[in-house]
């Protein structure tokens, strides 16, 4: 059990003796998870799991117990431990607990856009203030958007017109997972937001017999969605992101390594386990990555590799994979 004064809650279905070795011949590993039940988090957990590793969620109210899964008789130990990021001292001493590796998938609520920058630099700058004042000396990976940098050796954040500009150039496909993932979350009116973009877009990128007739709409829309688009407090989640990434470069005393997701991420994809690794500088732009995309299922697979044999240290990567095998 962790020796820390906090509570922790051990699935019932999933504790078990853990002497044997995972199903890839490796003995279990301990591994904290900050932000388990997000979008990159809830994968990360489901694949750690799946290899026989013993997981701990980490968050203000992460779950108890984990759901079953259809590969529940490889599956490790999973617990939970109820920390709010903003408590340094309660952080400190949860990233004390003797973990092979730590994986910070946090990201501040999105429901107050005024809010999330400063949440989000805040809950960051206390994350690695913790895990710099704590006995932790495993992997520390970190997952943070919009930190890849593009052709012209800026981060893609830094992009004239981003988040518009990107918003664009995305294939309808992306559009239509967008659209479906946002209503499924319960955000009706960002799923008609999409709805819109990508008609618009699409009556002046391909225009049709009795486009025209419409094109003066598609032009409004499209010129109130970039100020919306490109406003500071729509870009403030992907900026306090790239501002993580910031804070870990140049340092040495832990072992970190930052993942950024390729320019289009999607979940309730296929599992296929293979992923291309692309390293990002300024120097050396990922570009492949920043074009590219990658279903949370294969980026949580790389995630576990590298946990499983480190090779990333000190370095800002992405990964790429295959899209488009499932309903997107």
């Amino acid at each position: 059990m962790m020796s820390t004064p906090f509570r922790s809650h051990k699935s019932k279905r999933t504790s078990r003796s853990h002497k044997k070795k995972t199903d890839r011949g490796l003995p279990p590993l301990r591994i904290a998870v900050l932000g388990p039940t997000g979008q990159c988090g809830s994968c990360i957990v489901d694949e750690l799991l799946y290899r026989g590793h013993d997981v701990v969620g980490v968050s203000r109210n992460p779950p108890e117990a984990w759901k079953e899964g259809e590969n529940s008789a490889h599956r490790g130990v999973y617990e939970s431990v109820a920390v709010d990021v903003r408590d340094e001292g309660m952080l400190r001493d949860v990233f004390s607990s003797g973990f092979d590796a730590i994986v910070c998938a946090f990201a501040p609520g999105i429901r107050d856009l005024k809010s999330v920058y400063e949440n989000g630099v805040e809950g960051h700058g206390r994350v690695k203030r913790a895990l710099l004042r704590s006995s932790h000396s495993g992997s520390f990976i970190v997952i943070g958007a919009g930190s890849l940098h593009t052709m012209n050796r800026r981060q893609l954040v830094d992009e004239t017109g981003f988040a518009y500009s990107w918003w664009y150039i995305w294939p309808d496909e992306h559009f239509n997972y967008m659209r479906v993932r946002a209503r499924a979350h319960g955000n009706f009116f960002f799923s008609l937001f999409i709805a819109g973009f990508r008609w618009a877009r699409n009556n002046v990128e391909h225009p049709g017999w009795f486009s025209w007739l419409f094109r003066p709409i598609a032009w409004t829309y499209l010129f109130l969605a970039k100020r919306k688009l490109t406003s500071p407090q729509t870009r403030s989640l992907i900026t306090s992101t790239r501002t993580a990434l910031t804070m870990w470069e140049g340092v040495r005393e832990k072992k970190w390594t930052f993942l950024s997701p390729p320019g289009q991420l999607r979940d309730q994809g296929v599992r296929t386990g293979r992923y291309k690794i692309f390293i990002d500088s300024e120097e050396d732009p990922a570009v492949e990555a920043v074009d590219g995309a990658i279903y949370n299922e294969d980026l949580a697979v790389a995630v576990a590799d590298e946990i499983e044999g480190p090779r990333m240290t000190f370095l800002h990567w992405s990964v790429v994979g295959r899209v488009g095998l499932a309903a997107w």
